[in-house]
């Protein structure tokens, strides 16, 4: 049997945990095991969209992930230069991201399999409308609908508040934007990352599963 490849582009902020989650997906500790390196600060660690391989979900499927650079936030209180390098860089990855979507989904309508744009947001984000809002020119504009969207909240600390009602919470914002058609099953849309100390973990592996299950339901669907 022929293999299948699915095309899965990952975006989000600057410092969201985008390449921790390729590597997640991949099944790798870090870069010198050919997963994406990684910061622990909120630097940006990519600074092209860089393409990685993963294979789960049955033989005959294959996961082309892009791990594309990072948008930033509105700078408040900053110079007028900080703002304008912020701006010079965020129109840079703006349209690198519109670039690789729609190269991503150039052909889906001759054919070629439904890719996924997987749009990472922090846990202490999910209320901040910037955040959905990206994700929206992403999904609508970038791709036109013509992927399979999944959101996932990533640093998510189980003894905070922001734990309670997460879904709701996204689903709100997923309302105002009017995208309530995303919204018939939460379970197909969200899934959270929990803060962990290494791969090591059961969070880490328990969460590692629960992304790629997720993924895969979606992605082959």
């Amino acid at each position: 049997m022929e293999t299948l490849t699915i095309h899965v582009v990952l975006a989000g902020q600057t410092g969201v945990g985008k390449s921790s989650l390729v590597n997640m997906i991949m099944g790798v500790e870090d870069s010198s095991l050919g997963g994406a390196q990684v910061s622990n600060d909120v630097r940006p660690c990519t600074e092209n969209t860089t393409p990685y391989k993963a294979v789960f979900g049955g033989n005959d499927l294959q996961w082309q992930l892009w791990d594309t650079r990072g948008l930033d936030e509105a700078l408040d209180g900053a110079t007028f230069m900080e703002k304008a390098v912020s701006w010079l860089r965020g129109s840079q990855c703006e349209r690198e991201l519109k670039n690789v979507c729609g190269a991503r989904t150039s052909n889906v309508d001759r054919g070629q399999a439904m890719p996924l744009l997987i749009w990472c947001i922090r846990a202490s984000k999910i209320t901040v409308p910037v955040h959905w809002q990206q994700f929206c020119k992403a999904y609508v504009n970038y791709c036109g609908r013509k992927v399979k969207p999944v959101v996932v909240i990533t640093q998510m600390n189980p003894k905070s508040e922001i734990t309670l009602g997460w879904k709701e919470k996204c689903e709100e914002q997923l309302r105002k934007l009017g995208l309530t058609s995303l919204t018939g099953n939460l379970d197909d849309l969200l899934v959270s990352v929990r803060t962990h100390d290494g791969p090591s973990t059961t969070e880490y592996k328990e969460d590692s599963q629960a992304v790629r299950g997720l993924i895969s339901r979606v992605g082959s669907a």
